[in-house]
């Protein structure tokens, strides 16, 4: 009697056990990163190295204004091995507007206005405008999701603009009577400056939803970039997404998290 308690506790504190296991391991991802590669060293512009890890932590909260329009605003910090630049703090706010056509695709107009501090106290603004086309769709027992998106950005380093598609693949399982979703993505960048196509990020990870209106993700992330030093990036990361309740009689288009790119 007392061993088939005693499994019945441990039953229930499984998922509790899991959570603090996944947050010791978020709160060593940045050690981790810094002692298993070598060390930072001083190197000019024509000695930049190709490779870097980095840790980040991002952050977006948005509140429905009317309809289907939202005020977004959020943070991102970001932890670079090597490059002085790839340490910065970066807070941003704007709007974003959701019009499903159909049943599968949502037309997503955007702005943004950033601001990055970086730690060696450089900084640097910018004002993006962006149109995303997502097609979302259940495929059996995952749920795909492709983001197709055009982005024009003024940055008082250059203007760009962009073209990114990501493919993510997700399903869900249950680990521990916690709900949780397994998730792959690859994502391809087209830059019209350079005539090319410049970028690929590849990211494995697990999401999980806090509340209604609140969830994250841990994931990894595997970026490879001939154009930029150092391009070809190790990245472990947090991303939070909340959400603001919602007045009274509004309209709410069903998509799943994650369908906007940031």
């Amino acid at each position: 009697m007392l061993l088939k308690l005693k499994r019945q506790c441990a039953i229930l504190n499984a998922p509790h056990v899991f959570m603090r296991a996944l947050m010791y391991v978020l709160l060593c991802l940045p050690l981790l990163i810094f002692t298993t590669v070598s060390p930072c060293v001083a190197q000019t512009s024509e000695e930049e190295p190709r490779e870097e890890a980095q840790f980040r932590a991002e952050v977006e909260v948005a509140m429905p204004l009317y309809q289907n329009l939202e005020l977004t605003f959020g943070g991102d910090f970001r932890l670079g091995q090597r490059a002085a630049e790839n340490r910065f703090l970066r807070g941003e706010f704007g709007l974003l507007y959701r019009q499903p056509v159909g049943a599968f695709l949502t037309l997503v107009p955007r702005y943004r206005y950033r601001a990055t501090q970086e730690f060696n106290g450089a900084n640097e603004k910018e004002n993006r405008l962006s149109f995303d086309a997502v097609v979302s769709f259940p495929l059996k027992r995952f749920h795909v999701i492709d983001n197709n998106l055009f982005e024009y950005r003024l940055r008082s380093s250059g203007n760009s603009t962009r073209y990114r598609n990501r493919l993510r693949i997700s399903h869900t399982v249950n680990i521990a009577r916690a709900r949780f979703d397994l998730f792959a993505s690859d994502e391809v960048y087209y830059e019209w400056k350079e005539r090319a196509w410049t970028r690929n990020r590849f990211k494995v990870g697990i999401a999980k939803d806090i509340s209604e209106r609140a969830s994250y993700e841990l994931y990894y992330m595997r970026q490879n970039d001939g154009f930029s030093r150092p391009g070809d990036l190790h990245v472990v990361g947090i991303e939070f997404e909340i959400e603001i309740k919602k007045p009274a009689r509004q309209v709410e288009p069903k998509l799943p998290p994650g369908e906007v790119v940031r």
